[in-house]
């Protein structure tokens, strides 16, 4: 894809999270934020760059402002009752009136992901012999492998490769089509899916669901943490942006009780801000995390242990 937009002889428009994709393709930057649409000239990190001198020098002009608002009001206020020094205090009250007040930088609100281990498993939390996975044929040659406990591991491959496939077979969601898995004593997996299906709930309303002994208020709170804001909070899961319901997917695993992590594909519809909350949070992670991701900045700085499924497929094929 990079190569072919790069050769691409025409405009197109791209909307992706992915910064490093983005750098390689990108000539300008539209940043939407605050109901606002701004252009920048360049790659994603040259817009990083001209975006923070912008709110740098937005937040020297607000407060160079508040200074002059300040010393007019503080002038008007000592001598506009006083005969000699009335006319002057209505002239710059005059003054005041006119300046075009400017707002404050936007702060942007950030989620915060947190996990907890809710008790240690066993040693080895998975161990697969002599697995075949698929549907009608096997993916790929018969693996084993073995997770054990704290351990972080990256599945990476193309898309329909079978990482999807191998995670469910592991879960226990699908029948091996030959060999065994086993899933270790005291293991209790939290599983984000790549794909939900259409809820009509609200996510205050599918948590309630989910955790009955929870109040409304402290749901609210979960979500807010998660960077679920009131105005998503009461519309219903299959009416929300990509990014917003995965946060509140993502907030239902922090109450749940884990200690095993599986993610297939998080970062999808996650925004920057997002993205490096979530990876903090699994760096952070005292127990075992099996993450699919095609993004290492992502996932690079905390994984133990890479799987590459593609390469498993292609051994079948030499």
């Amino acid at each position: 894809m990079t190569n072919y937009l790069n050769t691409y002889s025409h405009a197109f428009i791209v909307i992706s999270h992915d910064t490093e994709f983005l750098d390689q393709i990108a000539q300008f930057v539209y940043h939407l934020e605050n109901q606002r649409l701004i252009r920048y000239v360049g790659n994603y990190q040259m817009f990083i760059k001209q975006h923070e001198a912008r709110l740098e020098q937005q937040e020297i002009a607000f407060r160079q402002q508040q200074r002059e608002i300040k010393k007019l009001e503080t002038y008007i206020q000592k001598n506009k009752v006083r005969a000699s020094t009335a006319k002057q205090a209505k002239s710059r009250e005059k003054q005041l009136d006119k300046i075009d007040r400017l707002d404050p930088p936007a702060q942007q609100r950030k989620p915060l992901f947190q996990f907890t281990v809710a008790a240690q498993p066993v040693r080895v939390v998975f161990s697969a012999d002599n697995l075949y996975v698929g549907y009608d044929c096997p993916l790929f040659p018969p693996i084993n492998l073995t997770i054990e406990r704290g351990e972080k591991v990256a599945l990476i491959g193309h898309n329909g490769i079978g990482k999807t496939t191998l995670i469910r077979t592991l879960l226990g969601e699908r029948k091996p089509l030959s060999g065994s898995v086993v899933s270790g004593d005291r293991v209790l997996p939290g599983y984000f899916s790549q794909l939900s299906a259409p809820l009509h709930l609200t996510p205050i309303e599918w948590l309630k669901d989910q955790f009955p002994d929870l109040s409304e208020q402290v749901l609210r709170q979960h979500l807010a943490q998660c960077g679920v804001y009131a105005e998503h909070m009461r519309q219903p899961m299959d009416t929300l942006s990509g990014g917003e319901e995965t946060k509140v997917r993502i907030g239902r695993l922090m109450l749940q009780k884990s200690n095993v992590l599986i993610f297939d594909e998080p970062t999808n519809h996650l925004d920057v801000d997002a993205k490096a909350a979530l990876s903090k949070a699994l760096n952070d992670y005292e127990g075992t995390v099996v993450v699919v991701s095609h993004e290492p900045s992502f996932y690079e700085q905390w994984i133990t242990k890479t799987l590459n499924v593609e390469a498993w497929a292609k051994s079948s094929k030499r």
